[in-house]
């Protein structure tokens, strides 16, 4: 009972299937039915379908007919080779027609050659049929219900492989170490964190705790869930780990946002002489992208190149990633380029790096040499397309791409191509238009949507509009401080500093703190973070030695402080001291003291970089003569001799 009503909480919102077949004891009935039924329909299809459907013959006892068997020789090289012959099966339609034949030369009483057929069923996506298959069978073994489960977790139908775990537990099979698995990967799919508990509880209950196969894909189900603590706990307890499990644990840090974790967990996999496969390259990298750990991810690449895993798709589209999020756009091109294979994922990849960096036009050229090259694009394609238009400011091209989504390439756009729709328009002053495109949008607006509008209030200073629309953004997320700052950033903005107070008293009361701003920087493979105004590093001294050193240059070189960035009712003077020491500046500082000249300097930002800084970064730019990269939360810039790649569009 507890079960059931766990399944049934898990999957409140996931549409309700009809009900199973007939049960047990009507078994033969529906089995004698459904194989009529099935002689009829697939018989047909393999009479007439023979010459060009049917598996080649691979016996030489048999002389084929322009490489495709009769129909007598098929029956006969069914009957001598059942399993040979099913294994040739490629596609639905030769299956079908091996069914037809099985049950009409009395193949079906095979149990080892029925499970094979339900399980190429549930490989081919034809779970219908597998479940009818598997309906009748008088008394299914644990192997088929496994079949099931992980042919239903497959094909993205986790609802029904975690009903069938929960009817395979009431019909009293003990499920062994291949059932696990699967069914912790349809809780991590559905996030059903509950469920996975309940289900963990079996295998301390059964004594699999201390299967690695098992527990690694425990640890899978909790990271994937959230409960990255709990996998990491789980993960420390293991007497034994394999590379599955440090690959679980590595992904469950990387895609939960704790990227130090995942780099740290990964060089001790190293040093417990554990050998990281392809799977780990793929988990890692993401790390790598997340910190801009440049150095990390190149280290990465130069072991995937000894390691033989540079022709893999997924590996080249991690780097291409990679080295994108990490500011190096040159080497993201030599990496596309000397891919053996590439998918549509490597151009999706591609297009949105150019669009990250404020190359839009190249995004649009690859975007059309993409189509040439025999790729058709999907949704994911026209957001890199449209992004890329929002960060360079092409307004008509993206219009027109919006356009032709719906028109020629018959997709309909979803809530974030109207949000990069909005974006778009929003930066370049379309302020009406961008809220008239939401307004009239034939989806609800997701509060993403709203929070473009609202930045783009910010940018056009319109303080009557932004009200309205923060309205509806704190009925929806209440909890969001994000939303808090930006409204009152507005209103520091227009100097209406009582609104001000009102609303930093209104986050106060309900608990809502500003996330301060953090830049992040890697110097001989340690990653550095500095926090406005901080001076908790060894090297501060220096660092604000050197701050005050540029600040005289730039000074001297015509660099004026905007003091209209500093939101807060305060004095001039007191404006440029808080100006001076912002996390950026910070890190730019203690970058220049520990990184050679002529070699860039790298930098992450957690928030939208403030105008000042940007105007200070392209002085100290010009004075030491070195790049600076800088990826904020919307973009990156390049800055190099007094002038950065966004052209102050940003």
């Amino acid at each position: 009972m507890q079960s059931s009503l766990l399944v049934s909480s898990a999957m409140a919102n996931v549409e309700v299937l009809p009900p199973f077949p007939p049960p047990f004891y009507h078994r033969e009935k529906h089995k004698q039915d459904f194989h009529k039924r099935l002689i009829v329909q697939n018989s047909v299809a393999a009479i007439t379908n023979h010459q060009t459907q049917m598996p080649k013959c691979k016996s030489t006892d048999i002389k084929p007919t322009n490489g495709a068997c009769t129909e007598n020789q098929f029956i006969n090289f069914t009957m001598e080779f059942p399993a040979p012959l099913l294994q040739a099966c490629t596609n639905l339609e030769q299956l079908k027609q091996y069914h037809a034949h099985m049950l009409r030369n009395g193949l079906h009483q095979n149990s080892r050659l029925y499970n094979k057929l339900v399980s190429m069923y549930a490989m081919t996506g034809n779970m219908e049929s597998a479940r009818y298959m598997f309906e009748g069978i008088q008394k299914p073994n644990v192997v088929v219900w496994n079949i099931m489960i992980r042919g239903y977790v497959k094909n993205g139908r986790c609802t029904e492989a975690l009903r069938f775990y929960h009817r395979m537990h009431q019909a009293g099979i003990q499920p062994d170490r291949y059932t696990f698995p699967a069914v912790f990967n349809a809780c991590a799919s559905l996030l059903a964190l509950q469920e996975g508990k309940l289900i963990h509880e079996h295998i301390i209950r059964r004594g699999f705790q201390l299967d690695v196969y098992v527990e690694s894909a425990l640890i899978d189900m909790y990271a994937k869930c959230g409960s990255v603590e709990v996998a990491y706990q789980l993960f420390n307890r293991m007497p034994k780990r394999d590379v599955i499990a440090w690959n679980a644990m590595i992904a469950g840090y990387a895609q939960n946002g704790y990227a130090k974790q995942a780099l740290t967990l990964f060089n001790q996999m190293q040093m417990a002489d554990v050998k990281p496969n392809l799977v780990t390259m793929i988990c890692v990298l993401p790390g790598c992208a997340d910190l801009a750990a440049l150095q990390h991810g190149e280290w990465i690449h130069a072991y995937i190149i000894r390691s033989g895993f540079e022709s893999d798709v997924s590996v080249g589209n991690s780097l291409i990633d990679m080295y994108a999020k990490c500011g190096s756009i040159e080497t993201v091109r030599r990496v596309f380029d000397r891919m053996p294979k590439r998918d549509l994922v490597s151009w999706n990849v591609l297009i949105a790096a150019y669009g990250m960096h404020g190359q839009g036009d190249e995004a649009l050229a690859l975007f059309s040499q993409m189509q040439r090259a025999g790729l058709k694009p999907d949704a994911i394609s026209f957001i890199a397309v449209l992004s890329a238009c929002s960060h360079a400011g092409l307004v008509d091209e993206g219009r027109e791409y919006f356009n032709r989504m719906s028109q020629d390439y018959f997709i309909t756009p979803k809530v974030e191509h109207y949000a990069c729709m909005a974006d778009l328009l929003g930066r370049a002053g379309h302020l009406h238009e961008a809220v008239e495109l939401i307004d009239n949008m034939p989806l609800k607006p997701s509060i993403q949507a709203w929070g473009t509008l609202l930045s783009a209030c910010r940018i056009n200073g319109n303080v009557e509009l932004a009200e309205c629309l923060a309205e509806r953004i704190f009925d929806i997320d209440p909890e969001n401080e994000a939303y808090y700052v930006l409204l009152s950033n507005i209103y520091a903005a227009a100097g209406r500093w009582d609104d001000v107070t009102k609303l930093r008293t209104m986050m106060k009361d309900r608990g809502l703190k500003k996330t301060p701003g953090c830049s992040l920087i890697q110097v001989r493979n340690r990653v550095y973070s500095f926090l406005v105004g901080d001076r908790s590093h060894p090297q501060s001294d220096k660092i604000y030695a050197m701050l005050e050193d540029l600040s005289r240059k730039m000074k001297e070189a015509g660099y004026v402080p905007d003091t209209n960035v500093v939101l807060h009712n305060v004095e001039e003077e007191v404006k440029e001291d808080m100006l001076s020491c912002h996390s950026e500046k910070l890190a730019i500082a203690f970058g220049l003291i520990n990184i050679k000249s002529g070699v860039p300097i790298r930098i992450i930002k957690n928030l939208r970089v403030c105008g000042d800084c940007h105007s200070a970064t392209k002085f100290i730019s010009k004075i030491v003569k070195q790049e600076i990269i800088v990826r904020d939360a919307n973009r990156f810039h390049h800055f190099k001799d007094g002038l950065c790649s966004c052209g102050d569009y940003w």
